[in-house]
């Protein structure tokens, strides 16, 4: 017969046979099981909630504008001006035939309406008067 040598066991090795050798690793397993159901049962859930993602879209209509126009004229100075506004994390915007779309990503927790009130008044007399140097537009 041959004789086996039993290298030295660490600490996993050691916890290891110890639970393999015990009784109580099947009760401490339904005790965990258990404990994860009543975790599950009194968790409370929401099947709609109510997130407030804090962005708004300015949508520019410009009959008649190629995407590259509307990205020139109306999307890139107007992502310009929404930048400026306080509590803006970042804008984007997209240009097709006659219309332009900029997004506005507000900083999360941030109150959009005090910013976006005041810099609107600003941004709308900046597109007026864009409005008035082309009127062919």
């Amino acid at each position: 017969m041959s004789e086996q040598h039993e290298m030295p066991l660490n600490i996993a090795g050691r916890l290891g046979r110890l639970a393999m050798r015990t009784n109580l690793t099947p009760i401490f397993s339904i005790l965990i099981f258990l404990l994860g159901i009543v975790a599950l049962v009194i968790t409370p859930r929401e099947e709609n909630p109510q997130i407030d993602v804090p962005a708004a879209n300015v949508i520019v209509q410009m009959q008649g504008a190629s995407p590259e126009e509307v990205q020139n004229l109306i999307v890139h100075p107007l992502e310009m001006v929404l930048r400026e506004m306080t509590g803006v994390d970042h804008t984007f915007g997209a240009a097709m035939d006659s219309l332009g779309v900029v997004t506005v990503m507000f900083k999360v927790g941030e109150d959009k309406k005090p910013a976006w009130s005041s810099s609107m008044t600003g941004s709308c007399i900046t597109l007026i008067a864009f409005r008035r140097e082309h009127p062919s537009r």
